[in-house]
């Protein structure tokens, strides 16, 4: 059946779910009075804000977290993609106690930054050389700052719609587009940033391959995400990897992969997948095992650069750079992290998404999923987007109420973006457990946008 979706009855829908939402979460409610007045908003992540406020953790084992009032969620969130095995599992827990027992930090190295170095290498052959740092944001920018070292140039050229970390050059064409592809910064970013960032459409290979040309013989590297996170977990199309590839080493640039999303969907990262290789890669999020990481590396050549034997070393400083528990933490996750590990969730998320997107057209909802493996997100819509603009300038009020109506069926998604992933702590009973819940939450949103309570 076809709904008409009236926009004073999602306008209501919306308004009573946050009514009980508040209601049914006081000691939520009183937290989050109290960080107004030291944090502005509220809290430190931007994207954790929802209305009327967030709910707080008091705990959290495997798949499942518990708010301060007691409401036990499924997380589909998994700390942005990052928990990758859930929350801490017995053996990540004496992992943990045993690297805090011997020492949280040291300033000197520790034979666990070896070992990790090794594993990732192991995986990802391209990696011939690694450095860590303390976040995916910092992984990039000296991932640049390798490729202008090596090239002696200044300029980036990234995807449209892509996001790379917080830093200035990545924070250019991120959700604020032109007629014209033109490199617009968001708020705080300096004009002349976005003068040195040139923009490709993301999947558009003749247009991507003509900026590539056009600007490519002054530019350090492009930098890509092979699946498009920010925009909604959109796969790199047939061919489009490997036209990048080409372009570049015809321009002269090197081309970096910001892997710290896709890590996850194959032991050897979305390159193994796509068979493309990179010339620098950028990690962050699951090879710290739940605690702060990044971790950037490549070609030797290139990296060679920030070899501290040479008197022109760039410096690459860092407190926590390589820290202990990090590390003794991600190296657990890696050897947890099994392509059978990786099989079976890819395999969760292609069949939550299957049944989200069937229940949506019979229901006549207009929603949609899109993704790969056990990355997901959801977009207002009844076709999955086909580039970052697509989906990035979508009305969301349909996921936004599909947020409030999982939080009552105890599913816990990203909140407007509408993001989820699978964690290997889901079972066969969990994953049913979460299609249960999509399912009697589209049959309510059917019931709002036909305009019955």
């Amino acid at each position: 059946m076809t709904i008409t979706t009236a926009k004073e009855n999602i306008t209501a829908a919306r308004d009573a779910l946050q009514k009980a939402y508040g209601a049914t979460r006081p000691n939520s409610a009183a937290l989050y009075e109290r960080a107004l007045a030291v944090l502005p908003g509220g809290n430190s992540r931007t994207q954790l804000y929802f209305p009327p406020f967030p709910f707080y953790v008091s705990s959290a084992v495997g798949c499942r977290i518990t708010d301060v009032d007691g409401h036990t969620y499924l997380d589909l969130v998994s700390n942005y993609t990052s928990l990758v095995h859930g929350h801490p599992t017995p053996d990540l827990l004496a992992t943990i106690s045993a690297q805090a027992a011997a020492g949280t930090a040291y300033g000197a190295p520790a034979p666990v930054e070896v070992e990790l170095a090794e594993e990732l290498s192991r995986r990802m052959p391209s990696l011939e050389r690694v450095r860590f740092a303390n976040s995916g944001t910092e992984a990039v920018i000296y991932a640049c700052r390798a490729a202008r070292l090596f090239t002696g140039r200044t300029d980036l050229i990234r995807a449209e719609g892509g996001y790379d970390g917080g830093h200035d050059g990545m924070q250019v064409g991120l959700k604020t587009f032109s007629d014209d592809v033109a490199s617009l910064p968001e708020a705080g970013v300096p004009d002349w940033v976005a003068e040195h960032t040139h923009l490709m459409p993301f999947n558009d290979i003749e247009a991507s391959v003509a900026v590539i040309e056009r600007v490519g013989p002054r530019s350090a590297a492009v930098v890509i995400e092979p699946v498009q996170g920010y925009a909604g977990h959109l796969p790199a199309a047939p061919g489009y990897l490997d036209a990048v590839r080409e372009a570049a080493t015809g321009a002269g640039c090197l081309l970096i992969f910001d892997e710290v999303l896709t890590f996850r969907l194959h032991v050897g990262g979305a390159q193994a997948i796509y068979g493309v290789t990179p010339d620098l890669t950028a990690l962050g999020k699951l090879i710290g095992g739940g605690f702060p990481v990044g971790a950037f590396g490549g070609r030797a050549d290139v990296m060679a650069a920030f070899d501290p034997r040479h008197p022109a070393v760039p410096f690459h400083g860092g407190t926590f750079n390589a820290n202990p528990m990090s590390l003794a933490a991600g190296l657990e996750y890696m050897r947890q992290l099994t392509p059978e590990a990786v099989t079976r969730i890819n395999a969760f998320g292609d069949e939550l998404r299957d049944h989200i997107n069937a229940q949506a057209v019979q229901l006549g909802v207009a929603v949609v999923a899109s993704g790969i493996g056990s990355l997901l997100r959801l977009h207002g819509g009844s076709t999955v987007p086909d580039s970052a603009r697509d989906a990035l300038t979508r009305d969301q009020s349909l996921p936004e109420l599909l947020y409030y109506l999982l939080l009552e069926e105890g599913v816990f998604m990203g909140t407007k973006r509408g993001v989820m992933c699978m964690s290997t702590a889901m079972g066969e009973a969990d994953v049913a457990e979460i299609r249960s819940a999509f399912t009697k939450s589209l049959t309510r949103l059917a019931t709002v946008l036909e305009g019955d309570s």
